[in-house]
């Protein structure tokens, strides 16, 4: 399961707003896990896509495994 955290694909900076707790609290998983901020924020998202189907329009398919 860690090696599901890195980073397989092409990467592109984004920058969203979050809320402070959540920052803090990725900081510290980040300085524990040796993971990247990057790593484990991609990985979150990507489970959240994978359960949250319904935030996508019908028949949608995201390749988000497509270099794993």
């Amino acid at each position: 399961m860690r090696n599901d955290y890195k980073l397989k694909g092409k990467t592109v900076k984004v920058e969203i707003e979050l809320e402070q707790g959540v920052v803090e609290t990725l900081k510290v998983m980040e300085e524990f896990s040796k993971f990247n901020r990057g790593e484990i924020t991609n990985t979150a998202l990507k489970r959240y896509i994978s359960q949250h189907k319904d935030f996508l329009p019908a028949g949608f398919k995201a390749d988000l495994w497509e270099h794993s």
